[in-house]
């Protein structure tokens, strides 16, 4: 991942304003900003690539970048959808050798790149930091281990889309979901076939739970969804 330009003071400054880098003082940010170039990068670029050495933390200010792995038998896992305002990965800094995943990117857009070493010092000076990037963290790995059991065949086609919804919603805070990805993706994502996805739309769609219309869904009851994903 090379940096094509390095933007001005001003933008770089644009991400300390969102979570979690509010919780750091001027200072902090200051180093930071002196520790961080931002790359910008096209749709279908790999970011990372799996087995590839990672020295440094990205931290997605515009565009949208898939987590993938790739299984034994050729078959693309999609693990994670990285949106705006994200790190593709706070692991990176523990990692001992290389990342067990690629990065692609699913838009353009652009990141900002932390050295390791300016990361670290911000994370052993500010425990509210430290803290908030362990919730990041903890997250992901539920996460993860969702994706692991339902792989397993442990978690149903209807819990997993359900869940999925609701997941949305509370990161998006509202009902109404916009997604800008196919179904196939989207499939990927859920650890689901294109098919089995699509019949559990409708049948949600046909008990009144959702609406679906084109690339929006609508929750209209997610209090059954809720029964559903707890199921």
């Amino acid at each position: 991942m090379t940096a094509r330009r390095v933007t001005s003071n001003a933008e770089r400054w644009e991400m300390f304003s969102r979570p979690p880098f509010t919780l750091l003082s001027d200072a902090e940010q200051a180093a930071l900003a002196r520790n961080m170039r931002v790359v910008p990068f096209v749709a279908d670029e790999i970011v990372y690539v799996q087995g590839q050495d990672v020295s440094s933390i990205a931290f997605v200010s515009e565009g949208q970048i898939k987590m993938c792995a790739t299984a034994a038998q050729g078959k693309e896992c999609v693990l994670h959808i990285i949106r705006p305002y994200a790190f593709i990965d706070i692991g990176v800094i523990f990692y001992v050798g290389a990342v067990p995943y690629s990065a692609v990117a699913l838009t353009p857009g652009k990141l900002c790149v932390i050295e390791k070493e300016a990361f670290l010092g911000v994370l052993k000076a500010n425990f509210g930091f430290c803290s908030r990037c362990m919730r990041i963290l903890t997250a992901r790995q539920r996460l993860f281990i969702n994706k692991i059991v339902g792989s397993q065949g442990r978690i149903s086609v209807a819990c997993r889309v359900s869940a999925w919804l609701l997941h949305r919603c509370r990161m998006e805070q509202s009902d109404e979901l916009h997604f800008d990805m196919g179904r196939e993706l989207m499939a990927r994502l859920l650890g689901v076939t294109r098919e089995s996805l699509s019949r559990e739309l409708s049948r949600l769609a046909e008990h009144g739970y959702i609406t679906v219309d084109r690339r929006c869904i609508v929750l209209l009851d997610k209090r059954s969804l809720k029964l559903i994903a707890r199921s």
